[in-house]
């Protein structure tokens, strides 16, 4: 199985996280991608709340299995699709998501601005995709420290290292898109995502 060991820890996150997307950009309907999804719980906490069809995608197949796994045990009568791909190279045409999510994964792509530029090419105009790393604004402020600790902690057992603001900033702009804009997890100024539109 998949090691979640940190995923677990920072379960109480997805829901809320999962909350702000939903009121923020008015989801319900529609298609759902989530990219980089890990043990899943971001496409899942989507799931419970909305009627969208949820397409999970990761480039591990075990993190897929998993998810999948996880997903039929929740009996949720959302549509689904489990698929193993790469997000450099996505297999789907031009226009095919309302909505597409991937927290914490753009650290771990080989070329991000390639795989920034294809999540533009399947948005559908009067899409929006979030792509970054953070707990969100909805986390109590005792949670969020817990939870960055726990993050941090992580990073340095992984010899992990995340991008400065400006290194992020500077790393979406290579990807060439034009309408997007960067944001922090409100006032907290911790995470960092980029916000694309079509």
């Amino acid at each position: 199985m998949l090691k979640s060991n940190n995923f677990a820890k920072l379960q109480p996150m997805y829901p809320l996280l999962i909350q702000q997307f939903v009121d923020d950009y008015n989801l319900n309907e529609g298609i759902a991608v989530d990219i980089g999804v890990g043990p899943g719980f971001l496409g899942l906490e989507m799931a419970k709340i909305t009627n969208m069809k949820i397409v999970f995608i990761d480039i591990s197949q075990e993190a897929l299995d998993q998810a999948k796994e996880t997903f039929g045990s929740l009996d949720l009568d959302n549509e689904a699709e489990f698929i193993n791909a790469d997000v450099q190279a996505l297999p789907f045409e031009d226009n095919y998501a309302n909505f597409i999510m991937s927290r914490g994964s753009i650290w771990f792509w080989k070329e991000p601005e390639k795989g920034l530029t294809e999540i533009h090419r399947i948005l559908k105009p009067g899409g929006v995709a979030v792509v970054g790393g953070g707990l969100g604004r909805y986390l109590p402020e005792t949670m969020r420290a817990r939870l960055q600790e726990t993050l941090k902690k992580g990073q340095i057992e992984r010899k992990e290292k995340r991008p400065s603001l400006e290194e992020f900033k500077a790393m979406v702009q290579k990807s060439g898109l034009s309408n997007y804009r960067i944001m922090t997890d409100g006032d907290t100024s911790s995470g960092k995502w980029v916000e694309i539109r079509k």
